[in-house]
């Protein structure tokens, strides 16, 4: 490298950090929730992916929307994915997420002024919801729908 002219620096390898997708417990249904835009503000989508204690999968939603934010389809997709695990008849619901910030507005009731009306809505039904945010990596059946979204969205246009 040195006889090209380039400078070199020694570094540090990368550290490996494990990561795990934890099952729910019985009587609890786990719904991973992601959402992605292409730009933010850009074309966007959404994808929720809902498992029960065993890791069966119970159900999958995809949507695209248009044109949105990062923030505001993390916060669209735990809505739209909330609004379906109700209408499944599913009373007891684990929320993970690989949005910290979305994870924390639903857990502090600072939820985006667009999905407030909805949000108090699903609050004051009659579940049980449970909060959380993990890494992408292990986020990453509902990353992939999320992603099946926007291009949908992109098809669509």
């Amino acid at each position: 490298m040195k006889n090209l002219g380039l400078n070199t620096k020694a570094r540090m390898a990368p550290k490996m950090l494990e990561c795990y997708w934890y099952l729910p417990p019985k009587g609890i249904m786990k719904m991973n929730a992601d959402g992605a835009a292409r730009g933010n503000l850009g074309i966007a989508g959404w994808g929720v992916v809902f498992r029960d204690h065993k890791g069966t999968v119970k159900g999958t939603y995809i949507r695209g929307i248009r044109v949105a934010t990062n923030y505001e389809v993390e916060c669209t997709t735990i809505i739209e994915g909330l609004n379906m695990a109700i209408q499944q008849g599913w009373q007891h619901i684990w929320v993970d997420t690989d949005s910290v910030a979305a994870a924390k507005a639903f857990q502090d009731d600072r939820v985006l002024w667009k999905l407030r009306a909805q949000w108090d809505k699903i609050k004051h039904s009659d579940i049980w919801l449970h909060f959380t945010s993990t890494w992408r990596e292990v986020n990453f059946a509902a990353d992939t729908s999320a992603n099946k979204g926007v291009h949908k969205t992109m098809v669509e246009s």
